[in-house]
C-alpha cells in the first residue's frame, strides 16, 4: 500500500470515526431523560417567572399610562394645562428614561435582580402615590421626570417593551432576562405573554379609572383622577414588595433552582460560564453589532406607532363617546391587541420564523394608519384603532424575541445590547407626542407612523436576508448544524461548549430568520 492510499484510508478512518462520534452526541442530546429533565426545568421556571414578571409588568403600565386616562377627566382643567402641555409632560418623561438606561442595564447584568428590581418597584410606586399633590404643569414635568428614571431601572431588567410611547416595553428587560433563562425557539411566546401585561393593563386601566374616577370623586376632597394616581401606586408598592422572594436571579445564582437545574439551564442554551470580572469587550461589541442598530430602527417605528396608547381615550372620543364609556371602550382594543399577540407568537416560535411575522403586524398596522389618516367615519375609524393597536403591539414581542435570537453573544453583550436598543429608542417617545399637536384628526402624527411601518416591513426583510448569509458562513466554517427541536445541550451533553468567536455561543447556533 503506498503511502498517499494508506493517509486516504487514515483519512476515511478519521472520517467515519468522527461521524459516529456525531451520532452518539445527537443521541445523548436526545436523551429521554434528559428531555424530561429539560421540560421539567422549564415548567419550574414558567410558574417562577413569567407571573411575577407579567404582573410587575401590569403594575407598572397602569401607573404609566393612567395619565392618559387622568387627561380626559379633568386633570388639564384641573392644572391648567394646554393639549401642548400635556404632550410636553409625556416627552420629558422619556428624559428620566434616557438618562439611566445603560449605566442601569450594566449595573443589572453585575448585580441580583431580584433585589435590584424589586427596590426600584417600591420607589417608583411611591414617586407615582405622589403625583396626586401636583398643583401644576411644572410639578406634573418633575413627578414624571423622576419617575421615568426609576421605571428605566426597572425596565433595564426585563428585555425591553415600551411600544406605545410608554417605554415601559423596555421597562423590563424582560427580553433580556428571559433571553438568560430561555431558549430562542422558546422567547416569542413568553415575551407574548409578558407583554400581554400590556394590553391587559390597558383593559384594566380603562375599567379601573371609570371605576375609580367616578366612585372616588370629591372623596376627601380630592378629584377622582388624583385617587386614580394614589390607588393603583399602593397596589404596585404591596407587590413590589412580594417580588423580591419571587423574582429569580441568573440561571448561575437563582436560590430557588438546584445545582443541576442551574447547570442544565446554563448549557442548555449553548453558553459558556459568565465572566466575574467587568470587561469593555461586551460593551464595544454591543456597540458594533450592525443588528443592534437595524433593531434600534424598527423598535423606533413600533414605539412612535404605540405612542397612540396616551391618546387612546381621546381618539375614542372623538368618535362619540363620553363619561366612563370613554375608558371602557378601549378594553376591546386591547383585548385584541393581546390576542393577535399570543396568536403570532405561538406561531412564530413553532415554525421558527420571525420576519415574516414582524412583518405582518407592520402591515396590519399600516392599514389602520391608512384608515385613520383617509377616512371621517366614526365607525370606520374605531374599527381602525384595532388594526393601529392591534399591529403595533403584536409586533412587539416577537420583534423583542427576534432581537434576542441575532444578540446571542456572552450575557453583557447581551445586556448592553438591549440597553442601547432602550436607550437610542426612547427618542421617539420624546418627539412622537409632538406630532398629537393638531387635534381632532392629528393627521400629522398619523401619516409620520404610516411612513414609519412602511420603513419597518423593508427592514424586516432586508435583515433576513443579511442573517440568512450569515447562516451559510456558519454553515460552511462549523458544518451543519447538530441541534433538532428535541435537542436539550447543543453539542452534546458535555461539560465544555465549543464556543464560536462569530456568534459567543455554540458552534451549533444559527440565527433565526
Amino acid at each position: 500500500m503506498t503511502l498517499s492510499t494508506a493517509a486516504k484510508v487514515e483519512s476515511l478512518h478519521e472520517s467515519i470515526k468522527s461521524r459516529e462520534q456525531q451520532v452518539e452526541i445527537v443521541f445523548e442530546e436526545e436523551d429521554p431523560d434528559l428531555i424530561f429533565r429539560e421540560r421539567a426545568l422549564v415548567r419550574k421556571l414558567d410558574r417562577r417567572i413569567m407571573p411575577m414578571l407579567t404582573v410587575l409588568y401590569i403594575c407598572q403600565r397602569l401607573d404609566l399610562s393612567n395619565i392618559g386616562n387622568a387627561k380626559v377627566e379633568g386633570l388639564l382643567t384641573d392644572l391648567n394645562m394646554s393639549d401642548g402641555d400635556f404632550s410636553w409632560v409625556i416627552s420629558i418623561y422619556t428624559l428620566g428614561v434616557m438618562a439611566m438606561q445603560v449605566p442601569s442595564n450594566m449595573l443589572m447584568e453585575r448585580s441580583r435582580p431580584s433585589l435590584f428590581l424589586s427596590l426600584i418597584v417600591i420607589i417608583w410606586s411611591i414617586v407615582s402615590i405622589m403625583t396626586c399633590f401636583v398643583k401644576d404643569f411644572k410639578t406634573l414635568a418633575v413627578a414624571r421626570f423622576f419617575l421615568g428614571k426609576k421605571q428605566d431601572n426597572d425596565r433595564t431588567f426585563t428585555k425591553s417593551s415600551h411600544c406605545f410611547g410608554q417605554d415601559r416595553s423596555t421597562l423590563f428587560p424582560s427580553e433580556f432576562l428571559l433571553s438568560t433563562f430561555y431558549k430562542p425557539r422558546e422567547i416569542a411566546v413568553r415575551n407574548a405573554i409578558f407583554y400581554c401585561g400590556n394590553w391587559l393593563s390597558g383593559a384594566l386601566g380603562g375599567a379601573f379609572a371609570g371605576a375609580i374616577i367616578t366612585g372616588m370623586e370629591g372623596v376627601g376632597g380630592m378629584r377622582g383622577w388624583r385617587w386614580l394616581f394614589v390607588l393603583e401606586g399602593i397596589i404596585t408598592l404591596l407587590i413590589g414588595i412580594a417580588s423580591y422572594w419571587i423574582l429569580p436571579d441568573y440561571p448561575s445564582n437563582t436560590m430557588w433552582l438546584t445545582e443541576d437545574e442551574r447547570d442544565l439551564a446554563i448549557r442548555r442554551l449553548g453558553h459558556a460560564a459568565p465572566k466575574e470580572k467587568f470587561s469593555w469587550e461586551g460593551v464595544k461589541a454591543a456597540i458594533l453589532e450592525y443588528k443592534v442598530w437595524v433593531f434600534i430602527i424598527i423598535f423606533m417605528a413600533i414605539q412612535t406607532g404605540g405612542q397612540m396608547n396616551y391618546f387612546m381615550p381621546t381618539f375614542i372620543k372623538n368618535v362619540g363617546y363620553d363619561g366612563a364609556m370613554v375608558q371602557y371602550m378601549t378594553i376591546p382594543v386591547y383585548v385584541f391587541a393581546a390576542a393577535l399577540s399570543l396568536i403570532i407568537a405561538v406561531l412564530s416560535d413553532r415554525l421558527q420564523v420571525r420576519s415574516f411575522f414582524v412583518a405582518f403586524c407592520m402591515c396590519v398596522a399600516l392599514v389602520g394608519y391608512v384608515i385613520q389618516v383617509t377616512s371621517e367615519n366614526h365607525a370606520l375609524l374605531f374599527f381602525s384603532l384595532f388594526l393601529c393597536g392591534g399591529g403595533v403591539w403584536s409586533s412587539l414581542g416577537v420583534s423583542l424575541a427576534w432581537l434576542g435570537d441575532c444578540v446571542p453573544g456572552p450575557r453583557q453583550k447581551k445586556a448592553v445590547a438591549f440597553a442601547l436598543l432602550n436607550c437610542i429608542s426612547q427618542l421617539a417617545n420624546f418627539y412622537a407626542p409632538q406630532l398629537y399637536n393638531d387635534p381632532p384628526r392629528y393627521l400629522k402624527a398619523n401619516i409620520v407612523i404610516l411612513t414609519y411601518m412602511g420603513l419597518g416591513v423593508i427592514l424586516c426583510f432586508g435583515l433576513r436576508l443579511l442573517l440568512a448569509r450569515a447562516n451559510r458562513s456558519l454553515d460552511a466554517k462549523y458544518g451543519k448544524p447538530l441541534v433538532t427541536k428535541t435537542t436539550v445541550i447543543p453539542g452534546g451533553n458535555t461539560s465544555d461548549v465549543e464556543i464560536a468567536p462569530e456568534t459567543g455561543v455554540s458552534k451549533h447556533f444559527r440565527y433565526l430568520l
